[in-house]
This record gives C-alpha cells, sequence and structure tokens, in this order.
C-alpha cells in the first residue's frame, strides 16, 4: 500500500486535500499535518512519527511545501527505502498522486510520476498564448 502525507506551513496541505477530494468526487485517505506558527518543530516531529509507526509496512509518500521549509527540514530526517520526500508539492502533483496510484504498484515509479507532474503542470501562459500586443 502507497500513502500520502502532507506535511506544510499553515493549513495549506488540508486546503489541497479538499480541493483534490472536490475534484475527484472521494474522500482520499492522504492525511495532513499542519505547522503551528507558533510552535517549534518537535510536535511536528512527533506527529511524523506517530503516523509513520500507524502505517508501518506501508510505502509512504511525504509532501511538504518548500524546499528549505521547516516541514522539509523535518521530513527528510524519514527519507528511507519506503518514505519518500517531494518538496514544492501543488495541486497538479496531488492529482497525480492519486491517480498513479490506483494504476501501480511501483513506489518508485508513483514518485517520480508525481514529481514529473507536479513540474509539468507549471506553465508561464504566454509562452501558448504569445506576447500581448499594446
Amino acid at each position: 500500500m502507497i500513502k500520502g502525507l502532507i506535511i506544510t506551513h499553515g493549513s495549506l496541505g488540508k486546503e489541497l486535500i479538499q480541493v483534490a477530494e472536490t475534484i475527484l468526487e472521494k474522500k482520499t485517505d492522504v492525511e495532513y499535518i499542519c505547522l503551528d506558527w507558533t510552535e517549534d518543530g518537535s510536535k511536528m516531529l512527533n506527529k511524523v512519527e506517530t503516523y509513520l509507526k500507524k502505517n508501518e509496512g506501508s510505502h509512504v509518500l511525504i509532501f511538504t511545501d518548500m524546499f528549505g521549509g521547516t516541514p522539509t527540514n523535518i521530513s527528510y530526517k524519514f527519507n528511507r527505502k519506503n518514505v519518500e520526500v517531494i518538496t514544492g508539492i501543488n495541486l497538479s502533483g496531488l492529482l497525480k498522486f492519486l491517480t498513479h496510484r490506483r494504476n501501480s504498484a511501483n513506489f518508485k515509479e508513483i514518485v517520480r510520476l508525481t514529481k514529473q507532474g507536479a513540474i509539468d503542470d507549471i506553465n508561464i501562459i504566454s509562452e501558448y498564448l504569445g506576447e500581448k500586443k499594446s
């Protein structure tokens, strides 16, 4: 089984899950941990440890909002064979994860497809529409 955990500053992770569930018209089993702006990282560290213990035996893909931020700095400590971390998650990446994990059991391939999907959906509109003429 492949599980997903989103760890972000504020409530971004919670909102990403809610939007994805609305688009897909179904509940997901992706969970979130929100960094409380007033607490230190030790509470978040404990929450991640608890989540991983609860899902022992599963592969876990942890999504964080920004490389170098507290959620990522805490998460990389858990990077191992059955746990991977993707930073800079966006809605497209989350949707790719949710759809690809239904179709494949290959954890590393799902991680790769999720990352690529998140990147591929970042675009500059003027490159498609051309420059505006004043």
